[in-house]
Parts: C-alpha cells; structure tokens; sequence
C-alpha cells in the first residue's frame, strides 16, 4: 500500500450536506484493509452526490468511448450520450479518431438524433444538421449553410462542431470533456505491461449487448472488480473453474487497478501439461505461458473496465445517467483470426449466449443491492479481503474529493 495516495480529511465544498458525506467517505477510505467497511447508503443514491461526481470526476477523467475496430474506415462513426452531452466518435481521415459534439452550432439542435432515426453507428461523409440543413465535415468544420454564404463567419469557415479531448489507449477511444486530464498514457501505464501482449488495437467487436440498469455506476465497478461474489452470485459459472479463494489483487495504483483470477488448479494442471482450458476462440499470438493460468479485471479510473482472457478481452462502456440509472454497453473483442474456424459461428453464438447469462447475474444483483441501499434498515458491512479492489476504488474516490477540495480552495483564496 502506498501512503502517499491517502486523501487528508480537510473537505470544504461549500456545501453542508455534501461536506459531510465526503468527510465520511474519505474516513472510510482511511481504514486499514483489515477493518475496512462499505460505504455509505448515499454514496451510491444521493442525486446531489452523483452531479458532483458527473462535474469533478467523470467530466475530468477519461472514459471510454469506442474500440478502433468501430471505426477502421473513413467516415465511421460511433453515436452516443455520455454525460449530457450527445457526441460522435468519429474516423476523420487524415485527420484521425476525433469526438465531435453532435450539438449545431446555429441553435443547439442534435446533427444526428436518434429520435429522427439515426443509427448510433454507422458511416457517413458528413454532418447535416435537420432543422436548417447545416453541413459539417468529419473533421468537425462547417462546409455550408443555406443563404449565409456570405455571412462572414460561414464564409470563413470560423464555425464548428465542438471537438472535446480525446486519445486512443490500448484499442479504446477515450474522451475528457474538461479538457484538462493528464495524458491516459501517464495515468494507466501501469497497465501497459498487462496488456500490451493482446493488442486490443488489432483486435475485432464481435458482440455488443445493451443493458439499462437501475443502479449507480460504482454499484457495477465494484461488482465488477471484486472476486468475492464468485462464490454466490456466478456459484455456478465461475466458482468452479476461477474460485474466489484463489483471487488476488496487485499492489495499488493511482488511477487504475488489476485483480487476478487464477484458474481453478486442476484446470492449471492441464495446461502446464500443454492442454489449454477454457479457449473457444483462437488465443492471441505471443502470450506467455502465465497468461493462460488466469483471468484478469481491470479498471482504468473512474469506469473503464476491461475482462481479459487468453482469446478474449470483454470491454464495458459505461453511460452513468443518474444516481440509481445507467447505461452500459458490454463488448467482446477476439483475435480477427478467430473467424477462420469451421465452427466459428456456432461457437460465437454459444459464447454470446453465455456472456449475456452470466452478464445477467450481475444486473439482477446490482439491481437488487441499490434497493437495499435506498433502505433505511441499511449500515455499512465490513468486507471482506477478497473486497480489496472495493477498498482500492474508495481510496480512489477520497482523493478525488480531496484533490477537488483543494482546487476549490486555490480559487476561493486566489
């Protein structure tokens, strides 16, 4: 554990309520591993808390978008809502991977709403906004607009669809709608030498299945990333060839997190003795021995999360609505060799049919834990050790708080 990264406690938000919540949040935080204990009921359903964590967390970090194999050609695009604001992820050309805002800069109107039938991906050659039939380019710039040629700022070409800050990190689109986030690069390099064997830039979507949840978005991080819940809610899936007791988490980063999952031993058994287990795909080229022994979880901070196997890595694209309402997109990504197989269709089907199944275990439990989080019965349970990746997230929680604290401080006393 690295102390550095402990939070201090001096929370000054201006505002009372919240203060307070922080404060209890950050305390939290500060336990050690061995006493550490959920977090408050209002952590995950105060709507006060969510906006300010959709301002001064998610707005300032980067999320994941797209995956590059959305958007191999010119004019691919990638359609969503993330945050309020309606953005498309798109292959400019030789401009590269951009994130447009899909907000016309005439009068607001949406350049390509779904209400109006537009796909949430696809290509295109161009932007034309509905209401006045506005052009835009991929590259964001105005092309035209009908009877303002002359007008100096059409005429010039000074006007455009916003462009936010974006980057390509292992295969996925990021976007920071601050502007102002540290390079991902510098953030989640400490992730590069787990996943640099798999190439995620070279691999292919071959799944995508759209949930609608009922729950906050760190009710499904912390799902996610805890082994403990193995052994009860996936007791049938998973338990048996990655048993929770066999779990372990690396030392803590910043801003990103990585939990093992070894391989059940009998199963590790048989492929020490050359019989690899649990590949219904072809595996990526140049693993190493070890990567077959596990499963792995990663979280990129705040919410990109990533399932990792030898032939498969699952993406989760994350579109936190509300204090108890998200969205999430969960992906499957293989090596583009896997097609080759003679059974490659009937294998994908059975394969997206058991990723929706255990996918589904988690949905109804997220859902079932925020009902009990909105109970006043609820007080915050201790956890267990296998929760470490839950004590990690808090940690990364607390100095956020803390950093926004002080940053609210510099302007209050500049």
């Amino acid at each position: 554990m690295n102390s550095s990264l402990l939070p201090t406690l001096e929370i000054h938000s201006g505002e009372g309520n919240l203060d307070q919540l922080h404060e209890a949040i950050c305390r939290t935080a500060h336990k050690p591993l061995a006493e550490a204990r959920a977090l408050p009921a209002a952590a995950f359903t105060d709507p006060s808390h969510f906006n300010w964590e959709r301002e001064h967390i998610l707005r300032r970090q980067w999320l994941s978008v797209a995956h590059l194999s959305q958007l191999r050609n010119t004019g691919d695009f990638v359609n969503l809502e993330l945050l309020g604001e309606r953005i498309s992820v798109v292959n400019s050309g030789d401009g590269g991977i951009k994130v447009l805002s899909r907000v016309c800069a005439h009068r607001g109107m949406d350049v390509m709403p779904p209400e109006f039938g537009h796909e949430q991906q696809g290509n295109c050659s161009q932007y034309r906004c509905p209401y006045h039939h506005w052009v835009y380019g991929l590259d964001g710039n105005i092309k035209g607009a009908p009877f303002m040629k002359t007008h100096p700022e059409v005429a010039q070409k000074s006007l455009r669809l916003h462009e936010f800050n974006s980057t390509v990190w292992q295969g996925l689109v990021l976007v920071n709608f601050s502007g102002d986030a540290a390079p991902a690069s510098t953030l989640f390099g400490g992730l590069d030498e787990h996943l640099q064997r798999w190439h995620m830039e070279e691999l292919t979507m071959v799944a995508d299945i759209a949930w609608d949840c009922p729950f906050n978005w760190k009710v499904l991080v912390e799902n996610f990333m805890e082994p403990y819940h193995h052994a009860g809610a996936h007791h049938t899936l998973f338990q048996p060839i990655m048993p929770a007791q066999g779990c372990w988490t690396d030392t803590e980063g910043e801003h990103f997190q990585v939990c093992h999952l070894p391989l059940a031993d009998a199963l590790q058994d048989k492929v020490k003795q050359g019989e690899p287990q649990l590949l219904s795909f072809r595996p990526m080229p140049g693993l190493q021995r070890s990567d077959f022994l596990e499963w792995t979880v990663y979280l990129a901070a705040p919410a990109t999360l990533l399932f990792v196997a030898a032939d498969r890595v699952y993406w989760y694209r994350l579109q936190p609505l509300a204090a108890d309402r998200m969205q999430i997109r969960t992906t499957m990504l293989v090596h583009p060799d896997a097609a080759g197989a003679d059974n490659y269709p009937q294998v994908l089907a059975d394969e997206i049919e058991l990723m929706r199944k255990f996918h589904l275990e988690d949905m109804e439990m997220c859902g079932a834990v925020q009902s009990g989080l909105a109970s006043s019965t609820y007080r915050p349970g201790p956890l267990n050790e296998l929760e470490q990746p839950i004590w990690l997230f808090q940690r990364y929680l607390a100095r956020q708080i803390q950093q926004q604290s002080a940053r609210r401080n510099a302007g209050a006393n500049g």
